[in-house]
Formats: structure tokens, sequence, C-alpha cells
């Protein structure tokens, strides 16, 4: 151990050395005495010299040793020293730095990839989903002076002159309905099953006079067994509730979001349908605006909406279930329709699923559980997609959305040798990561759309309420025509 620390001391004093001689003939104060630079000074300018340089070199070597010893890599990391030996590791010392087996660093999980988070990242517990997610914090998303131009209402002033007629009365809504009691066109009869809505007369004496046979007795006596109850068609109400995704991940599809709730509005203003909003983000969702037929209050909650934070995509569908249970206690006769307009890219699971003991971070299995609830309480659900890059699935396949995820999905489930669609989604990575419009849609009972191709049908809503509680069912010659487009 002398060897080196001797080594080191004769560096540090050849350094000292040669600092002090330089220092001697370059020094300004041998200016002072009117000595040029490079000329040996006399000896009273030499004491002065040398009284200057030592406290300074003095702490300048302490200053370097001190910046040395903090050093925590590189060659001088510690100013470490070499003991001389037969170089054996000692105890503790087998894996060094060179022979450690290389383990990648792991990405912060509340940060990574959508979808892929399979652990709960640290900080996410009860706490995390106390918080309500702040819908006035982040990225504005509408203009909100156009939303007050699009607010206007046909309204009379006290000139007597009506101004910004921008509403077209409907009363009525957009669901065409066959098994209404109370109003619309009568288009058949029944025997009524429960309480008698309005009496079809023709058919009820008709009833009556069968029963008395071919003589009939005057006056005919009309028995509760004779009375037949009308049957109309027209349009219902609808109970339209938008979940409308307001993570960060949304920012570059925002364009597509306010494009479609235009064309929404286009259909159901001046209507008797009513319009709720729910938005999400970061630890939950909010009910922004609950059911209503008056679309300045909806615009004016548009307008509260901001872009930041994760994706709780199962907490949204459960808060729109909650919502849609609070309008059914109102009336038990609405037609809720669910449309959930996202990315379809979950990354946070339900508050439950986080709890003491609970190791695995799931949703996608908490997406697909409250999906199934939606289902369960027979809403109709609409899962319509505005990320643009899923929309190389129809094109891949040459199918329409929803047939080409279905498509896709069983073909990767015959090649992965699985019995079920959505246990496929949970087992293939790249499908967990790009299906989640098909999750939401095939667990509901609804179908997936993307935004785009709705753009271009002549009504949403009739598109969506066509499609929303079809039952698709592949058979063997669509899994043999689809093969050939899927590279070997």
């Amino acid at each position: 151990m002398g060897d080196p620390i001797k080594g080191t001391l004769c560096a540090v004093m050849m350094v000292v050395v040669f600092s002090y001689f330089l220092w001697i003939f370059v020094s300004p104060i041998n200016w002072l005495f009117g000595i040029w630079i490079l000329e040996f000074p006399p000896f009273h300018v030499l004491l002065i010299d040398t009284i200057i340089f030592v406290p300074l070199i003095w702490r300048l070597i302490r200053k370097w040793l001190e910046v040395m010893t903090r050093r925590k890599s590189g060659p001088t990391a510690g100013i470490d020293t070499v003991e001389p030996g037969l170089a054996k590791p000692e105890e503790g010392d087998e894996w060094g730095l060179a022979t450690r087996p290389y383990k990648p660093e792991k990405p912060n999980l509340i940060t990574g990839p959508k979808s892929d988070i399979r652990e709960s990242p640290f900080g996410l517990d009860d706490g995390f989903f106390v918080k309500i997610p702040d819908i006035d914090t982040g990225e504005e998303i509408f203009d909100t002076t156009k939303l007050r131009k699009r607010a206007m209402i046909r309204s009379r002033v006290t000139t007597g002159g009506w101004i910004n007629k921008r509403v077209s009365s409907r009363a009525m809504g957009s669901l065409k309905a066959s098994d209404t009691v109370t109003h619309g066109r009568p288009v058949r009869f029944r025997i009524p099953s429960h309480e008698i809505g309005s009496i079809h007369i023709p058919s009820t004496v008709m009833a009556a006079i069968t029963r008395f046979g071919h003589k009939p007795e005057l006056p005919i006596r009309i028995t509760r067994e004779d009375i037949r109850e009308s049957m109309f068609t027209g349009k219902t109400p609808l109970t339209i509730i938008l979940v409308i995704d307001v993570s960060l991940s949304m920012k570059g599809s925002m364009e597509e979001v306010r494009q479609f709730l235009e064309r929404i509005e286009r259909e159901t203003r001046g209507s008797k349908d009513r319009t709720g909003i729910i938005a999400f983000k970061d630890s939950g969702a909010v009910e922004v605006q609950a059911p209503t037929t008056n679309w300045n209050k909806i615009y004016r909650a548009l307008g509260r909406l901001k872009v930041s934070g994760l994706t709780p995509l199962a907490e949204a569908l459960r808060k729109a279930m909650e919502t849609i249970q609070r309008e059914r206690m109102r009336s038990p006769d609405i037609e809720p329709l669910l449309i959930v307009i996202s990315d379809f890219s979950p990354n946070i699971p339900l508050a439950q699923s986080v709890g003491p003991g609970h190791t695995q971070f799931t949703p996608v299995q908490d997406l697909i559980r409250t999906s199934r609830l939606i289902r369960k309480a027979k809403i109709r659900i609409a899962a319509v997609n505005v990320d643009p890059e899923q929309s190389k699935w129809p094109k891949f396949l040459k199918r329409p959305y929803h047939d080409a995820l279905e498509l896709a999905t069983m073909l990767r489930a015959r090649k992965e040798g699985f019995s079920d669609p959505i246990e496929t989604i949970l087992a293939v990575e790249e499908f967990r990561k790009s299906f989640g419009a098909y999750i939401v849609a095939r667990t509901g009972g609804g179908r997936a759309h993307l935004s785009r191709e709705l753009m271009k049908e002549k009504s949403i809503l009739k598109t969506l309420l066509r499609t929303g509680q079809s039952k698709s069912r592949l058979r063997e010659d669509d899994l043999r025509a689809v093969e050939e487009y899927i590279p070997s």
C-alpha cells in the first residue's frame, strides 16, 4: 500500500514545485516592484511571492481532494488504491462489474405503454382513487367562443322580432319503436298483460261479439276478457350518455371528437332526446352534465373539458351505469344509449382492484367485467374509436371495422388454440393494446365503430341503433375467405 501513496505524493510535490517556480517568474507582485516577466526577483520580492503562494496552493490541493473523494464513478472515483496480492476475490466479490448479469431498467409503469401495465405502480393506492379528477385542469379541447356561438337559441326580443333561429323543433325522439303503449300510430292490438293503456275499440267489440256466437244478444256486454289494447309505432326519445375520454392520449384525436359531437347535436337538438356527458381521466370519471334536452347547457359543459392524465375507462363505464340507473328510477320507460368516445387504451383499473393483497394491475380485466354488467342491465352501447392508427384493421381485412376486429380475433384464437375471443385478447400482447373498442363492444352487446366511418353515414344515431343489439356470428366460410389476406 506504501508504494501507491509515495507515487501520489511525489506527483503532487512535482506539481507544487513546478507551480511555485512558475509563480515566481509570472507573479503580478513582481510588476509592482518594476520587475519584468521571466526575470528572477530579488530576495524581498521573493519572500512576498512565497507568503502569498503557500496558502493559495494549500487551498487548491484541499479542494481537489474533496472533489475527487465525492465522485461516484470514473477512474478516480474515491481515489481508490490497489493493494498488491494474488488477485483472489474475497467473499462477496464473486460478481464483479464485468461478470454481473445484465438487467434492463424497468421504465416508470405509470408512464409506460398504455394497456401494457401489468403491475400496480408505486404510489397507486386507495388515496389515488379518492381524489376526484379535476376536469378544469389541462389543455383546452374546444374553442369557447365557437361553443358560445353554437349555443344560440331562437328567442323573441322586446321589439317583437325573432332572432337566431337555430332550432328545428321535433316533438319526438330518434328511436323507432313498435311496442310503445301511449303514443304513435296504431298498427295492431293485443290482449293486455298488465295495466290497460289505450283500448282498441273495433277489436274489443269484435271479441265481445265472437264470445256470443252468430246471434249476439243486444245490448252487447263487454267484459274485461274482451278488452284489447292498441299497439303503436313511432319515435321514442332516447337518453344518450356521451362518455368522453379526455386523457392525455386523446390530444391528437380531439378534432374528430369535435366533429362527432357536432353531428350528434345536429341530429338530436330540438327533439325530445336527452343527452348527458361523462368525462374521464386521471383517477376516475365525473358527470359533467346530467341528461337534458338543452344543448346550451351541454355546450357549457363541453367548454369545461380539458385534456390531461391517465385513462380509467372501466370507472367511466361504471359512472355511466350509475347515471342510467338514476334516470330509470325517475322513469322506468327510458331508452338509454351509451356512446363511448375514446382511443380505448385503458391504463387504470377500478379502485377495488388495487386494494391490499392485490398484486396484479388489471385495467383490461376490469373493463371486461364492467362491460358485461352493462350488457346484463340491457343498455345499448356503441364504442366509437377516434384513434386514427386503428383504422388499419378494416383496410387490412377488407371488412367493416367491427367485422374486421371479429375476424382478426377469431383467426388468432384458432392459431393460438384459444376457445374464447376475450381470452385471446387477454393473452396476446398486441391485441390488448389495439382491441379495446372490440372488448367493450363484444362484452357489452354492441358494436365498434370508427368515427370517420360514422361521419360518412346519413344518420349517426340510426347507424348506432341499427347495430347496437346485433349478435355477430361468424361462419366457417368467413374465416376461410379472409385467411387469404393473412401473411404466412
